[in-house]
């Protein structure tokens, strides 16, 4: 073990930048978004380590060159951003790569020419790496542990108060679809803030049944908090974000027999559903690691903060590598997953077995903005004007979906259609009252309806399925919209200026 110790600090390097950029943004990325990435550096620095040993036919200090090669990588782009945020103007990148580059030229000849014992250099490398690698994964490590502990917390809390869901009062069983389509804000406020009509929208989904809440609201302008606190039917009181996979709305229905169906989406790093499907177009290892997909989001952050960002921000520099380019692919790669959702949903009532509960997260009309009404794939690069062709497109779709929904189950499904929060990626446009009013509208039964009110938010969503298909009694919560991303936060509450307007 003590011979194989001191030639592991490049890998410890190469592990580091990427669980530290994970804890960063530690409630966004989840461990599945992880593996490709690691895989890549691993086997990339690997590589390098092979190649240099070949060049020099020297082991130990090939090593010290090959990690010296993955702390420039993976801290160039750190150190522009740096420069620029301490100094408010960026430096040419033509200049910090000649500072590099003489600095690592300096080093890699002190190492093969003047250094006389490598192995101290070695020995202080494996434990520097080693520190580091460790602290990062051990952060990370307690923040899953907190958020698993923080579930259990929550059920043995719903528990005290969960009377036993009695199924036998209503009959089947109905599917359950959330079909959350991100960003998407309400008719009121895409007529005040975009002099936008959208009845046509509305109106075809009360033809269809649906009850719109016309002054809807989110309870917090966040994905994830939005997202969790739906399916926990509470509010966040602490500062430990609940997990998805083990929530009130999963587990009341799982012990009713429900299956858990999910789909690969850009995002899909946001959360961990603990689901029995996911539904991709891709090849996903284990139904969770993207293989063959393209880029993403923490993919490409990881990206932008290290060397890598030279091909964003000079195309040329690498010939057949342009990460403008590579964004604009991930960007379609979007674009079929989203065609890909729609398509499956249609098809789920008679493909997978009732009864199910299914969250279909539609990243539309959330940015990129990269679809016109009609479908087409085009990058607009405008927020407003895009953010509307987002919207024009998504509503045509969503409706011919919940409408074949509806059609081909057997039992007359729960759909519940909502934004998380408003409008993303319009600066000019944003603020509270916008950022807080959603789409929300629910195809339920009549006795639900009757509990359905123009304001309700989706705390309440849940709440008022279960009382009315479960035989449950759940009060309903005061509808609040936090516009904080404080977890426990009660600050800045949004007032429902919709509801005055009517």
């Amino acid at each position: 073990m003590k011979k194989i110790l001191p030639y592991l600090h490049p890998f410890l390097f190469a592990i580091y930048p990427i669980i530290e950029l994970r804890n960063f943004n530690i409630a966004y990325v989840d461990l599945a978004a992880l593996a490709r990435p690691l895989l890549v550096s691993l086997a990339a620095t690997a590589l390098i380590w092979g190649l240099l040993r070949l060049l020099t036919r020297e082991w130990m200090k090939s090593g010290i060159v090959t990690t010296l090669i993955v702390i420039v990588f993976f801290a160039y782009g750190h150190v522009f951003l740096q420069i620029q945020s301490t100094f408010g103007a960026m430096i040419r990148h033509r200049y910090l790569l000649l500072i590099v580059a003489a600095l690592f030229t300096l080093a890699v000849w002190f190492i093969f020419w003047r250094m006389k014992n490598a192995e101290r250099l070695v020995n202080f490398l494996t434990v520097v790496g080693a520190f580091l690698a460790l602290f990062a994964i051990a952060v990370s490590a307690q923040h899953d542990l907190a958020v698993f502990q923080s579930a259990r917390t929550a059920r043995a809390a719903l528990e005290s108060l969960r009377p036993q869901a009695n199924q036998s009062n209503v009959g089947a069983r109905p599917d359950v679809y959330v079909i959350l389509l991100d960003a998407h804000t309400s008719a009121y406020a895409l007529e005040k803030y975009f002099d936008y009509d959208e009845s046509t929208f509305t109106d075809r989904l009360r033809e269809l049944g649906f009850y719109v809440a016309e002054c809807a609201q989110s309870n917090y302008p966040v994905t994830k908090l939005s997202v969790t606190s739906t399916f926990y039917a509470d509010y966040h009181h602490d500062e430990t974000l609940y997990p998805l996979y083990s929530s009130f709305a999963v587990e009341t229905l799982r012990a009713q027999g429900y299956r858990v169906v999910t789909f690969e989406n850009r995002s899909q790093g946001h959360f961990s559903f603990g689901e029995d499907l996911r539904l991709s177009r891709n090849q996903m290892l284990a139904g969770k690691v993207d293989l063959t997909g393209g880029l993403s989001e923490f993919e490409f952050e990881l990206l932008e903060t290290s060397l890598a960002r030279l091909a964003f921000d000079i195309p040329t520099l690498i010939p057949g590598f342009d990460l403008a380019q590579q964004k604009e692919t991930e960007f379609y790669e979007h674009y079929q997953q989203t065609f890909f959702i729609l398509n499956e949903l249609k098809r789920l009532p008679e493909e997978v077995e009732s009864p199910k509960l299914v969250f279909a997260h539609l990243l539309v009309p959330h940015p990129p903005f990269i679809f016109t009404p009609q479908g087409k794939f085009f990058w607009n690069e405008n927020e407003a004007a895009g953010y509307l062709s987002n919207v024009e497109f998504i509503d045509a779709q969503i409706t011919g979906v919940v409408e074949q929904i509806i059609a081909r189950s057997k039992t007359p499904p729960v759909i519940i259609l909502m934004g998380d929060h408003g409008p993303s990626g319009v600066p000019r446009l944003d603020n509270p009252e916008l950022r807080m009013s959603i789409l929300n509208a629910y195809y339920v039964n009549d006795a639900a309806k009757a509990d359905l009110y123009p304001s309700i938010t989706p705390v309440n969503s849940f709440r008022v399925v279960f009382n009315n298909y479960f035989g449950t009694d759940y009060p309903l919560l005061e509808d609040v919209a936090y516009h904080t991303g404080k977890l426990g936060s009660t600050e800045n509450p949004v007032p429902n200026e919709c509801l005055g307007s009517r």
